[in-house]
């Protein structure tokens, strides 16, 4: 049958033909467009309402092509996760197509003899039970069984329904809703009934077949499938299925029966029959499941604690012969996603004997805790069968022995480590440092873990046999590896010892250091080791006259000349060194001497390594050094600035996490050499203006360490700024009027500019879009990000005054006008106003906060302070003076209350008492407001007032703050203005009294006085108690 014809996007009617001409086209089609035109075909079809229940009739026509079925029952179940829940939103199937989807599920994998298919639909069914059962499909299970029961005798359709059952009990063991899980808990008990049968059937089979080769090899290997299938949803049933599984007879049997099989089985196992390894592993994770998640179960079971022993005395068997195994790999089997431990079965079985150990230690010591009722008589039973374990099985001597086999036998430096070391050197030096989890698949990794519980909660015990463990490593006649042994519980226990008689600074002193310099054969292993053992030990405990030592140690190792440090070594030694220098008791001054070789084997170090991440490690390592080392590294400064360039450019376009640390170097070191840091500008702005060119994934990755290094840059410049730094200008204004999410780094760049370089950063160029990005900035949220954005902007009025007198600073307010600046404050201010003058549940919510509002109008008293008649002129440019007066005025007023620090308060009240000083029609105004300012003048002098200094509010101040040796000319350009800062060279109720009498002036003495009587007595009283105050 041939399906090659095209179909033509939507036109295509929907039934089981034209849905697999379709599937064909999407998966066979060598025609990009063919393959387009399916794909838009199928998705509209997922409206249709038999579309499902088509795609499974195509999966079920087994004349079709494989991979039309393959890519339907991939279709299919997609469509499950996405449309099968009654709440999803979009294309719902309806009910009467989903019992016609369930009630073919079944065969879809009973009678199909291509394994992945019959898997993907298992699969498929499981999301469904998870779903529909108990509700929708409440017989699903029931349903099975007998099928199962039905075909126990059909190894092909049995496989499929074992397979099916698997991917169920997984699917709803990971289930949290209550009714799911209670749903499978009811029906386990009939479950582990019929699988126990079937378990039983099949291994009568096959087992006379492995011992005595009796039956047919075909049968036997088939039913061996099914009873590993068959087993592998036993021991989830069992561990998912019970809430209690040491109480339930059926399931203290299978335990008891999994015991007696394993020792049948261990001794069966070979290489012609890997399934009966497979069963065997089986077993251990029943074991290991239950004594994870029913600790209490597991003590209670039968034969538990001498399944423990047993499975230690397994341990202790291969530790004879770890020295000489292949150990555990990580490996991905031929179309399967998830990756399966591989290597030889007996460290498999012997590493799950360790992770047994690790839980029966947890349950004895750390019993886990829930928080659902049990009874009295459920917690004294869990505690009686816990303590058991604890006295029982932990004796001391058991404890003894343990330990001693784990630190003699399984922490050894074995043949395989040496030869995956010698085969690639690098990668076996990252496989080594990045395990993780490694302790759930290799076995050493898993040793070193069972030793930390066992000296956690055995310390007194192991104490003492441990320490003379130690002194082994002074034995002149010890082998390397036994002192690698030795060097790795050392550091292990470094953490747990610390606070006991053993001196490891006297064992540094006397043996590592001499261990240090031998040039024997395998000497690397032992380097490496020591490197290990340090950087465990001195972040714990080293004395200061020691940690010269340790420094030259790593210098030693670090040194690439010496033909006995490889690679391993000095990588090691590299990316150790960094706890040794995060160490809170690193001394620079005592390292100093070591710092000329260790900074120049790293950066060479950088630039020999092939793989990228112990290149970022050691990149790592070279930062800390230079942040630790502050501007003592001002001296190497050449030595590492001629490296860097180099190791961005071999990062490649994609290795930005590579570019990422150089700019983390390059921060540290410009944040030691401060100004000095100029000289390397050529070098580190050209990376600068990479790193923050917009729509780059350079930018996309780099920007906040970019702007980071930027910043620090500006703020230890010396003025005159070089053009390659004032070119980037423009960057950091596009920045923030972005509103990226570094708007705080932003605002601080582009107020280094206006302080550092204010005639650039007011240039014709430049001007507008500083405004705007300021304005931006002014509308974020945070308080934080408005105070600073203020502060720059008044910065920026201020020194448009300094550089260009008043016509400057009028040059610049045009701008503030033309850009819509004031028009933008000044509507908030009125948007302010008009909701004040409302009230009630449906009042108007004003759109700036009381911080934001304080801050417009300090920006506003800003422009007049310094020039008032500007000021009244730009708030002309938005309608007649009276009526922006009015309102402008009334909310000016009423927001003194709100603003609470003294500085703006003064200069608002500095500002708009400036006013006081202009001609008609201002005058007028003012003098309107005549009550209102004396009333503010009042309640603000108050606030400020000095009474300490009579006369003075307590914001004046003539004396300069001294410069200091930390100070950046930034520093003191901000403390400059500081000091001339009319806030602080002025006393207000001079100022207030000067204008106000200079106001009488201008409208004339008898208008004035006019006026003033009209004023409430209280208020006037208040403020003349002012003169009487500052008389005195």
């Amino acid at each position: 049958m041939n399906f090659s014809i095209e179909v033509e996007g939507a036109a295509s009617p929907l039934n089981h033909v034209e849905l697999a001409r379709t599937l064909q086209s999407a998966t066979s089609s060598q025609d990009h467009h063919k393959r387009q035109a399916a794909e838009q075909q199928l998705s509209s079809w997922q409206g249709h309402k038999d579309y499902h229940s088509t795609l499974q009739a195509v999966f079920l026509d087994h004349s079709l092509p494989r991979e039309i079925r393959f890519l339907a029952i991939i279709q299919l179940k997609n469509g499950i996760d996405n449309c099968w829940r009654a709440r999803t939103r979009g294309n719902v199937i309806q009910p009467p197509e989903k019992q016609i989807i369930r009630s073919n599920l079944l065969r879809g994998s009973l009678q199909e003899r291509d394994t992945q298919l019959a898997l993907h639909n298992a699969i498929v069914i499981a999301k469904i039970v998870r779903i529909d059962f108990p509700g929708e499909w409440p017989d699903v299970l029931d349903n099975l069984i007998a099928q199962l029961r039905a075909l126990r005798d059909d190894d092909q359709s049995l496989s499929g329904a074992l397979l099916i059952l698997l991917r169920i009990v997984k699917e709803l063991g990971t289930a949290r809703l209550m009714r799911s899980q209670k749903a499978l808990q009811d029906t386990t008990p009939v479950l582990v009934q019929a699988l126990a049968e079937i378990y039983d059937a099949k291994t009568r089979l096959w087992l006379p077949f492995v011992t005595s080769g009796q039956g047919d090899e075909t049968h036997a290997v088939a039913a061996m499938g099914n009873s590993l299938t068959t087993f592998r949803i036993l021991r989830r049933l069992l561990i998912v299925g019970f809430e209690f599984p040491h109480r339930d007879e059926i399931v203290r049997q299978i335990w008891s029966f999994s015991q007696s099989q394993l020792g049948q089985l261990l001794n069966m196992a070979d290489d012609k029959h890997p399934l009966i390894g497979k069963h065997l592993l089986q077993f251990t994770k029943l074991h290991i499941n239950m004594a994870s998640s029913h600790p209490a179960s597991f003590a209670s079971l039968p034969g538990s604690l001498e399944l423990a022993r047993s499975y230690w005395n397994l341990v202790a068997e291969f530790s004879i012969v770890f020295g000489q195994s292949e150990g555990i790999r990580q490996g991905s089997s031929s179309g399967e996603a998830k990756s399966r431990a591989e290597g030889p079965l007996f460290e498999r079985l012997a590493l799950k004997g360790l992770l047994l150990m690790r839980a029966c230690i947890k349950m004895a010591h750390r019993p886990a805790q829930t928080i659902r009722y049990r009874s009295k008589e459920d917690t004294r039973e869990q505690q009686e069968a816990l303590a058991a374990i604890k006295s029982q099985l932990f004796s001391n001597d058991f404890v003894n022995q343990m330990v001693h086999i784990i630190i003699t036998r399984l922490l050894v430096f074995r043949k395989a480590d040496m030869d995956a070391w010698e085969e690639d050197p690098q990668e076996w030096e990252l496989q080594e440092e990045s395990q993780g989890n490694a302790y759930e698949w290799e076995v050493r990794p898993c040793a070193e873990k069972l030793f930390l519980d066992l000296l956690m909660h055995y310390k007194t015990l192991l104490l003492e046999p441990l320490i003379a463990y130690f002194a082994t490593a002074q034995d002149p006649q010890a082998s390397v590896t036994t002192k690698d042994a030795v060097y790795t519980t050392m550091g292990l226990a470094a953490a747990l010892v610390e606070r006991t008689p053993f001196d490891f600074d006297s064992v540094v002193k006397s043996v590592i250091v001499n261990d240090a310099v031998q040039a024997i054969p395998m000497c690397q292993i032992l380097r490496r080791r020591i490197a290990i053992l340090l950087s465990q030990w001195v972040p714990v405990k080293i004395s200061l006259e020691t940690s010269p030592v340790v420094y030259e140690i790593f210098r030693h190792f670090l040194n690439s000349n010496d033909p006995n440090n490889d690679i391993v070594v000095r990588i090691t030694a590299a990316r150790q060194f960094k706890a040794i220098v995060d160490d809170f008791g690193f001394d620079e001054t005592r390292f100093a001497p070591h710092a000329p070789d260790v900074l120049r084997e790293l950066i060479n170090l950088v630039q020999t390594v092939e793989i990228d991440e112990t290149k970022l490690a050691i990149i790592e390592t070279l930062r800390a050094l230079i942040s630790r080392m502050d501007t003592g590294v001002t001296q190497f400064s050449d030595l590492i600035m001629d490296a860097l360039p180099g190791i961005w450019s071999s990062a490649g376009e994609l290795g930005y996490m590579m570019k990422q640390s150089v700019l983390t170097i390059l921060l540290s070191l410009a944040a030691a050499m401060k100004a000095d840091a100029q000289r390397y500008y050529h070098l580190v702005l050209p990376l600068i203006a990479e790193a923050t060119q917009e729509g780059t994934e350079a930018y996309i990755y780099l920007i906040e360490e970019a702007l980071d290094l930027w910043l620090n840059l500006l703020q230890n410049s010396q003025p005159p700024l070089s053009g390659e730094l004032l070119s980037l200008a423009g960057v950091g204004i596009k920045q923030l009027t972005d509103q990226t999410d570094h708007v705080e780094t932003c605002i601080s760049i582009v107020g280094s500019y206006i302080a550092l370089a204010p005639q650039t950063i007011l240039e014709d160029q430049h001007r507008k879009p500083l405004l705007k990005s300021l304005l931006a900035s002014l509308d974020t949220r945070g308080n934080e990000k408005i105070t600073v954005t203020t502060r720059y902007i008044e910065m920026l009025f201020r020194l448009s005054h300094q550089l260009g007198g008043d016509q400057g600073f009028q040059l610049l307010m045009r701008d503030v006008v033309e850009t819509g600046f004031l028009k933008h404050l000044l509507e908030g201010i009125r948007d302010a106003y008009e909701a004040h003058q409302t009230s009630g549940p449906k009042r108007k919510q004003s759109r700036l906060g009381a911080f934001s509002l304080g801050s417009y109008l300090t920006i506003l008293s800003r422009i007049a302070v310094i020039d008032p008649s500007t000021f009244v002129e730009m708030l002309k440019t938005l309608g007649p003076i009276e009526s922006v007066w009015g309102w402008l005025s009334a909310e000016w007023f009423s927001c003194f209350d709100s603003i609470a620090e003294p500085d703006r308060l003064k200069l608002n009240l500095l500002g708009i008492t400036r006013l006081l000083e202009l001609p008609q029609p201002m005058a007028g105004l003012s003098l309107g407001k005549l009550q209102d300012y004396l009333s503010m003048w009042t309640s603000v002098i108050v606030q400020i007032w000095d009474d300490d200094t009579p006369g003075h509010d307590a914001l004046y101040d003539t004396d300069k703050i001294p410069p200091t040796q930390w100070d950046t000319h930034k520093d003191l350009v901000e403390r400059e203005l500081y000091a001339t800062d009319i806030v602080r060279t002025v006393v207000a109720y001079p100022f207030v009294k000067e204008r106000l009498q200079g106001l009488a002036q201008i409208v004339g003495e008898q208008t004035f006085q006019e006026w003033l009587s009209n004023v409430d007595k209280d208020v006037l009283v208040g403020f003349q108690g002012f003169e009487n105050s500052f008389s005195t």
